[in-house]
């Protein structure tokens, strides 16, 4: 099985490289294109988003990039991330500046290697103010929601989850933090849920933020009234491997894992898992092993593949039979009374990595760690909301399940008559 994956891996390569050369030279006219796609949205009065030549144009711009990210020298990383990057700002160009419902910042929080963590705070303006000069304030409290966002364990940024932490800090009445971990090469595996484990170890503790940044807003982290992780692809995998080792810690395992790392001070009430990757078959339990297909089904597929996987594995260097590749690997009967007790999953039918999500969500049912919901979106590849100028990245359905998921973790509803953002 090992030696058909990586032979098809090396004839999906030849077939990327030549489809690299086709992308090239269309996007020596693909400005052209753009130019006509918004004559067409202008003459037919569509919306320039909706126009489907745009879409296709986006598609193929985003693919392109796809296909060059075969190469894992370090000069590619590097053009690859200033690529990326500047996708990203195409995408926030399209969202906008913050809303005036909102307030983001940026927070710089210390790492203990002296690595820091630039992440964006993103929270609703204060509906209580000072009763009087020198009078106490009445905060409004909040829940708390921290976004990872995805990237292969090596690329974007922050941003790339700004759209969806807009729309909960809106809806939820939640402080929303977009994280920044470290990245590979640079730091190698397992570095960036370790950095993410600190980083949200700091914001668990509410003094930090409640005595901090938030107190002249008159806003409080409150963890009563829910304390919310969530990642897409790389992020979904950091997620559910700290809320995996924070219960192993809690119930008084594996104490070697946490070594050096602060306590995660705050109960973690619910997660958010999107697209994870977090399963290899060597490390699947036995009695899941005939529903994980995905990899051989879509081993092709043109956006995320078996030849991305073997490149990120050549980056990141992951053990996979570590706690901190897949929470799987822990002993799940130990962690059962201190697991969060909520999970969402979410992932696309045609995502190479669809069976991860539907055998972690379970694995986590069956052995009774949490109560679940998850959904399966048709007709989907490895895409969720997120800021990259992919048209599946924003499509209304993957934006509505997505609050969809969050509202069941945090216990609130959101109004779907007001528009979400980009």
């Amino acid at each position: 099985m090992r030696k058909w994956r990586l032979a098809r891996c090396v004839v999906l390569g030849l077939y990327k490289t030549a489809y690299s050369h086709v992308c090239i030279t269309g996007l020596l006219f693909s400005w052209q294109l753009d130019l006509f796609s918004l004559r067409i949205s202008k003459a037919f009065g569509v919306p320039r988003n909706n126009c489907p030549l745009r879409n296709i144009i986006e598609s193929a711009k985003f693919l392109r990039h796809l296909t060059s990210m075969a190469d894992t020298t370090s000069e590619h990383i590097a053009a690859t991330r200033a690529e990326l990057e500047a996708m990203e700002q195409v995408s926030l160009k399209e969202l906008g500046p913050c809303p005036p419902d909102l307030e983001e910042s940026i927070l710089e929080i210390p790492l203990k290697d002296g690595f820091i963590s630039h992440t964006i705070l993103v929270r609703p303006v204060a509906k209580s103010l000072p009763l009087t000069s020198g009078a106490n304030v009445v905060a409004t409290r909040c829940p708390l929601i921290v976004l990872t966002h995805g990237g292969s364990f090596t690329y974007c940024s922050p941003n790339n989850v700004l759209s969806p932490a807009r729309a909960c800090a809106s809806h939820f009445n939640a402080i929303v933090a977009c994280i920044e971990y470290k990245l590979s090469p640079e730091y190698r595996f397992p570095a960036a849920p370790q950095s993410a484990w600190e980083v949200i170890a700091w914001l668990s503790e509410p003094s930090n933020l409640n005595e901090g940044i938030l107190k002249p807003e008159g806003l409080e982290f409150d963890p009563r009234l829910g304390f919310v992780l969530g990642g897409m692809s790389a992020g979904a995998n950091i997620t559910a491997v700290i809320a995996g080792i924070d219960s192993a810690a809690k119930a008084g395992g594996h104490d070697e894992l946490v070594q050096g790392l602060p306590e995660i001070a705050s109960s973690i009430t619910g997660l958010f898992i999107t697209v994870p990757y977090m399963m290899e078959s060597e490390a699947i339990p036995n009695q899941y092993l005939d529903m994980f297909r995905s990899h051989d089904e879509h081993a092709d597929a043109p956006f995320l593949n078996a030849k991305s996987l073997e490149d990120i594995s050549m980056i990141y260097k992951q053990d996979v039979r570590s706690p901190w590749f897949s929470p799987l690997n822990l002993d799940l009967a130990k962690i059962q009374k201190q697991h969060p007790g909520k999970v969402y999953v979410q992932c696309g039918q045609l995502d190479i990595l669809r069976d991860d999500a539907v055998i972690y969500e379970r694995v986590i049912r069956d052995r009774g760690l949490a109560e679940t919901k998850m959904d399966v979106l048709q007709g989907h590849d490895h895409a969720c909301w997120c800021n990259l100028p992919l048209p599946q990245a924003h499509t209304t359905e993957v934006k509505e399940r997505t609050m969809d998921g969050m509202s069941w973790l945090v216990g609130m509803d959101w109004d779907k008559s007001r528009p979400l953002s980009h």
